[in-house]
């Protein structure tokens, strides 16, 4: 791992009194730290759900957090999932002023591994990897500048694990999305991630450990 300037022109850039951690679009920032530090509570701070500590500051496309509706997506460590609509395709629709058309429906599914999907389907019928690929289809169609995601796969299997975290660095590299990634076994993503940010204690910015080559 060799340290290298940190990225002109970020899209995310967290500050306090001493130092600053800054994301350029088409990173994977990976949080890590003991559990129960506060990596997911960093997370809803970027995503504008919970306050930052006083003596912090974050900006997104030099907006605050929050501010502007669509600039950040956060995929939660949530069990059930909650849903926002009934089948995979309302669920992809949710928010967006036109549905997909069936090509396009299509074509981001395959992205997905969820080719063998029926758009009709019902949301309650997913296992727990396709639920994770969907809210990803999801949040990739609404091409959020910052995607947060809270332990995306902890849960899965090593294989499906490895599998969905190249689906996500592929994502991020056509895309140039900024990715969060908080997790606890945060080896999985080593071989993906750009810079990883360590949180020591829920009230102290994350400090820059390194960027992977």
């Amino acid at each position: 791992m060799k340290s290298t300037p940190l990225p002109e022109n970020p899209t995310l850039i967290l500050s306090d009194a001493e130092q600053a951690v800054k994301a350029a679009p088409g990173e994977i920032i990976l949080l890590t730290g003991e559990v129960g530090s506060g990596k997911s509570l960093w997370l809803k701070r970027l995503a504008g759900l919970v306050a930052l500590p006083s003596h912090t500051s974050a900006s997104i496309n030099g907006q605050e957090p929050g501010k502007v509706i669509g600039t950040v997506r956060m995929l939660f460590d949530q069990q059930p999932p909650l849903w926002l609509g009934q089948s995979v395709v309302e669920e992809l629709s949710f928010g967006l002023k036109d549905r997909p058309d069936p090509e396009r429906l299509s074509e981001l599914l395959a992205d997905w591994r969820l080719s063998t999907l029926d758009p009709g389907c019902e949301l309650t019928s997913l296992n727990r990897l396709q639920t994770a690929r969907l809210n990803l289809a999801s949040m990739a169609l609404a091409r959020p500048s910052v995607a947060l995601l809270d332990n995306p796969t902890d849960a899965l299997p090593e294989p499906d694990a490895i599998a969905l975290r190249d689906d996500i660095a592929a994502w991020v590299h056509r895309s140039s999305t900024t990715v969060v990634v908080a997790c606890n076994r945060w080896h999985d993503w080593q071989p993906v991630a750009t810079q990883s940010w360590r949180v020591t204690a829920a009230e102290d910015l994350p400090h820059r450990e390194g960027r992977y080559e």
